[in-house]
């Protein structure tokens, strides 16, 4: 995992693997979103299941916000998210809330089936 990251397709999703080396960078993450938005079109999918670990550090709000926004790079896009000791917070809140505004679902969950089982049920075909 060279970059801190793994994306692959998944039968009917896409997976976003984070290690516990992935760094958070706001300059590096559209290489990121062009990968993943690749593979979505590539495999006709708009579900997206993150995992892993929580990158290290404290993110701006500014990031928080921008974050939200580059979420609208994948038309219709559903994102679970389950990541080891996450605890929601305010910020995570708010890229909910950023990204629903941009028409794209975000949830977090603490368990991967429950997260996977969101994507499956709620995820228009």
């Amino acid at each position: 995992m060279g970059e801190g990251y793994q994306i692959e397709f998944r039968s009917d999703h896409v997976r976003v693997r984070l290690g516990e080396d992935f760094e958070f960078d706001p300059n590096g993450s559209e290489k990121i979103w062009r990968k993943l938005g690749q593979i979505c079109a590539e495999n006709g999918t708009c579900r997206v299941l993150v995992e892993g670990y929580v990158p290290p550090g404290e993110r701006e709000t500014s990031e928080v916000i921008a974050a939200g926004h580059r979420t609208a790079a994948i038309p219709r896009l559903w994102m679970a998210f389950h990541l080891e000791n996450f605890e929601p917070t305010e910020q995570s809140e708010l890229f909910e809330v950023i990204a629903a505004s941009k028409g794209v679902r975000v949830k977090f969950f603490s368990h991967s089936e429950h997260a996977l089982t969101w994507l499956r049920k709620n995820t228009p075909t």
